[in-house]
């Protein structure tokens, strides 16, 4: 719209917003990349386009949101802020003439947006200009995000479920296995793609994303839960546990995986229900009770994984982390989708 008027963001936001009441504008554009608005403003923004505020919310993520300094009084406020939730530039070639020089289209990827199947794109966030990962060499990733997509479709809690997977996932990844090739092979494809040292890569969402899908479908599969259910209470929780290992090894490709999860496990059986996210996940599925509420998604928060790029290079690079750190963010690497749990419900205050 600026572009069309050739006014800037600020001067045509009050005259849209422009009143009897007092309009306030706090930043530009370059300052904050996201446009909020308090409640009158927003009541006045659905005035002057003649849509429902619900219509507007679908379209600019933004408006759902609150933000501490906005104060809802009876001037008209708006302001651009860092945005309150993960974020990733649009495929450049589905929005087109939308990018401008140095202004980023900003979407938000939510449960299973992070990716262009059209144009083969893990999307990445850059503040001012298009950037995204090359998926060609990466087919698996292109099939676990059609799966994911089909999750979130058939499922409303799909955030909980994957975010509990990716748990799951990354408890493996910590323990550094050997006998691991799948993931090294797929390191060394991403650093070709995208120009970086394997250890800058290593710890992206994209390398452990196709098990965390995986490992998401199975758990939220009503099959299986109903067979693990019986199975604990025919054979026992140490029979329920077998199985599950051996179908997460099976589907995952990784054949020394069952055994070697199994003989885990039983190092320290009093501490895996409450350490760790899988037994946990299995002991509440098998528990007298029994829960098919949001609880059974419950990730205890030792187990979680780190949403923050820097917190898993530290765990998974040790003394280079800091280096690694600078190369990824150079990359731009280091934001974008992550998988955490769905957000409750109500307005979601930004820091």
């Amino acid at each position: 719209m600026t572009a069309v008027y050739g006014l800037p963001a600020q001067d045509l936001l009050r005259g849209i917003l422009g009143s009897s009441h007092r309009v306030e504008v706090t930043g530009t554009p370059s300052s904050g990349m996201e446009l909020f608005l308090n409640a009158p403003a927003k009541t006045r923004l659905a005035r002057f386009t003649g849509a429902p505020l619900a219509r507007l919310t679908a379209v600019l993520p933004a408006l759902t949101t609150t933000h501490e300094r906005l104060v809802n009084d009876e001037i008209l406020r708006a302001a651009w802020y860092r945005p309150c939730a993960a974020w990733v530039g649009a495929c450049p070639p589905c929005t087109g003439r939308a990018w401008l020089p140095g202004q980023s289209v900003l979407v938000y990827p939510q449960a299973a947006g992070h990716v262009c199947r059209r144009h083969r794109r893990w999307l990445l966030a850059h503040p001012g200009r298009p950037a995204s990962i090359a998926l060609e060499t990466l087919p698996e990733v292109l099939t676990a995000h059609r799966r994911h997509a089909a999750l979130v479709r058939a499922r409303p809690d799909a955030a909980d479920l994957v975010a509990l997977a990716a748990a799951v996932v990354w408890s493996w990844q910590v323990q550094g296995w050997r006998s691991e090739t799948v993931w090294q092979d797929r390191v060394r494809r991403l650093a070709a793609v995208t120009g970086c040292r394997p250890a800058v890569v290593m710890p992206h969402a994209l390398v452990c994303y196709p098990e965390t899908i995986t490992v998401a479908r199975l758990l939220g599969a009503a099959y299986w839960q109903q067979r693990l259910r019986e199975t604990a209470a025919t054979d026992g929780a140490e029979a329920a546990t077998t199985l599950l290992l051996r179908e997460i090894s099976r589907r995952a490709g990784r054949p020394w995986l069952a055994d070697w999860l199994i003989a885990y496990t039983r190092t320290r059986p009093r501490t895996a229900v409450r350490t760790d996210p899988l037994i946990g996940w299995l002991d509440r599925l098998t528990s007298a009770a029994g829960t098919t509420s949001d609880g059974l998604w419950t990730v205890p928060r030792t187990a979680v994984r780190p949403v923050e790029y820097s917190d898993r290079a530290s765990l998974l690079t040790g003394g280079r982390s800091r280096t690694v750190r600078e190369e990824a963010k150079a990359a731009f690497l280091t934001g974008g989708w992550e998988a955490v749990p769905s957000p409750r419900r109500g307005p979601t205050p930004c820091p």
